[in-house]
């Protein structure tokens, strides 16, 4: 066989795994985040219809972010549904729609969101173990997030953060 053509045909070869790799890594992305969104839609049916009425409360010109991101307003909510009011939107999400967080733009990209619902990944090991923890921005006014968290679990536990992290007061 001609080295011309043995090169060739193995750079043709190679071009085609990586593609081919490429490809099938995109879908497995894909397939991942529908997953979670189907699970997160049998899960928001099967829930009780006793939600508040803070969680159909939509952001509006009259309800300001801080308003609605308000620590007790917020904690309240998550201990008795178990999940985040609908206005929170994950990390990925609002970055995915063009929020970059060094600009602090999320109330120009998407006004009236809060960032909220990403794992807490309890890197300080300060929480119990054998819990998978979410955690929430609250009283944010727009611009750059401050300090003040919740991290809460599935089971309506809370915990409030002033001070990033360092310290967590139960709730």
């Amino acid at each position: 066989m001609n080295p011309k053509l043995k090169t060739l045909l193995f750079f043709l070869v190679g071009a085609f795994a990586g593609i081919l790799t490429m490809y099938l890594i995109s879908n497995y992305k894909i397939e991942k985040k529908s997953d979670a969104g189907s699970q997160k839609t049998e899960v928001a049916q099967s829930e009780n219809k006793s939600e508040t009425q803070f969680g159909a409360e939509k952001p509006s010109e009259e309800s300001s972010l801080e308003e609605l991101t308000n620590e007790t307003k917020v904690i309240s909510f998550v201990k008795s549904n178990h999940k985040l009011p609908d206005y929170y939107i994950t990390k990925s999400e609002a970055k995915s729609k063009g929020w970059i967080p060094s600009k602090g733009n999320l109330c120009d990209i998407l006004p009236g969101k809060a960032i909220g619902g990403d794992k807490f990944s309890n890197r300080e090991k300060q929480l119990p173990k054998g819990e998978q923890y979410y955690e929430a921005d609250v009283n944010y006014n727009c611009g750059n997030r401050g300090a003040d968290r919740i991290i809460f679990t599935k089971n309506g536990d809370v915990l409030l953060t002033k001070d990033h992290y360092k310290s967590f007061i139960r709730q």
